[in-house]
């Protein structure tokens, strides 16, 4: 049997060169970073949590914290294209939303070396610029680790790069850190009580951001993209017919459109918020759930992971039903009951299905929101189920 090989240590040097080179720059001209120092001056090691809005999570973390470094843990599809120089840099690669033993042996190694390990535990970026599910496993493996706890809270970063947005926007980035649960503490307390402050701590929602600061976001491109989260017309009812076009989304059943102004709020429809047509979309596919008329068929073309890249496997059918996910590809098929996952990795046209031998990802181009509507649907199910 071989032997099991430990994780590279986050290289200060790689870190301090890309910190040098590109944090600079992006965190002046791309997103101004405002921070008060605490994260270059914590005692390590320790767990550092932070919510997910964007990739300027990341960036933003690793800059402000220099000298100090840390491993990041990150989804196995990150690896894609960038191997190399995330392997130096030292990330620990997982399969989202699953059990990995060997992720923890991982961590319990890199903190025996003095470094600090960070994790997002929302598992992926934010949906509408709030916080997406959280489990409470996180605050069981703080308690395991009987390291300190630090929470990082991202305020601008979803505004600076949503997940459907087609541009970057310039937008003053705010990070909050927190010691959560101190090094006497962490023993004390339940893991119960170590949830509740991390999720106090975490808790954001970047459009009430905007607007409680007087934020303008001035861009040709404003809603272009935001139908793959906004999928479903508070109008008609339609779903999937969403379309955008500079500051407006129209809907091509019965042509109603809202407009998006600077400070995010929406005029001409039943919703102000971007949050509250999200959350009456949620409502919607919770009802059909807890009905049992829940049922989504859509053509994908599928994607293996083969070391650091997707290879084409050919077209797939996805069934999305109250039993659970079906893939039916030309070769094999595979099935995830429901509860399988509490939670679902996905883009504006692809979803990601880890299997215990390989990552797949699915892309769809027609059916725009559709990937949105069967996350929605997974974590409403996995709700019932639980």
């Amino acid at each position: 049997m071989s032997k099991q090989k430990k994780p590279i240590l986050a290289n200060k040097f790689v870190i301090g060169c890309a910190r040098a080179l590109y944090g600079k720059r992006y965190f002046s001209k791309k997103v101004q970073l405002v921070e008060d120092g605490t994260l270059s001056c914590i005692k390590t090691p320790c767990i550092i949590v932070a919510n997910h809005c964007s990739f300027a999570d990341v960036g933003g973390l690793a800059y402000a914290m220099y000298p100090n470094v840390a491993n990041f843990v990150a989804s196995q599809t990150q690896l894609v294209g960038k191997g190399v120089f995330l392997k130096i840099a030292g990330v620990l690669l997982k399969k989202q939303f699953t059990v990995d033993t060997s992720l923890i042996r991982d961590i319990k190694y890199v903190l025996s070396k003095g470094r600090n390990v960070v994790i997002f535990p929302e598992a992926k970026v934010s949906v509408v610029g709030t916080p997406n599910i959280v489990k409470p496993s996180i605050a069981k493996l703080i308690k395991m680790l009987k390291v300190p706890l630090v929470t990082v809270r991202f305020d601008g970063s979803y505004l600076h790069r949503p997940r459907w947005a087609k541009t970057k926007r310039f937008v003053p980035l705010v990070a909050t850190a927190k010691v959560c649960v101190g090094q006497d503490e962490v023993g004390k307390l339940s893991a119960d009580e170590i949830y509740s402050r991390m999720m106090e701590n975490l808790a954001y929602d970047d459009y009430a951001y905007q607007l409680s600061n007087n934020i303008h976001i001035h861009d040709a491109k404003l809603v272009e993209g935001l139908e793959s989260v906004l999928y479903k017309c508070p109008n008609c009812g339609s779903e999937f017919a969403m379309t955008s076009t500079g500051n407006t989304l129209t809907c091509k059943h019965c042509k109603s459109a809202v407009q998006m102004d600077s400070l995010g709020v929406l005029h001409g429809g039943k919703f102000a918020k971007v949050t509250d047509w999200y959350n009456w979309q949620t409502q919607c596919v919770a009802q059909e759930v807890e009905q049992g008329t829940y049922s989504f068929c859509g053509k994908f073309v599928a994607y293996k992971m083969t070391k650091n890249k997707f290879k084409q496997v050919g077209n797939a059918t996805i069934t999305h039903n109250g039993q659970g996910l079906h893939v039916q590809m030309q070769d094999t098929s595979l099935f995830f009951k429901v509860g399988a996952f509490y939670t679902l990795s996905f883009e504006n046209n692809a979803i990601y299905l880890p299997t215990e031998d390989a990552v797949y990802k699915f892309v769809i181009n027609t059916d725009v929101g559709c990937t949105t509507k069967m996350n929605v649907a997974v974590e409403q199910q996995s709700l019932i189920l639980h």
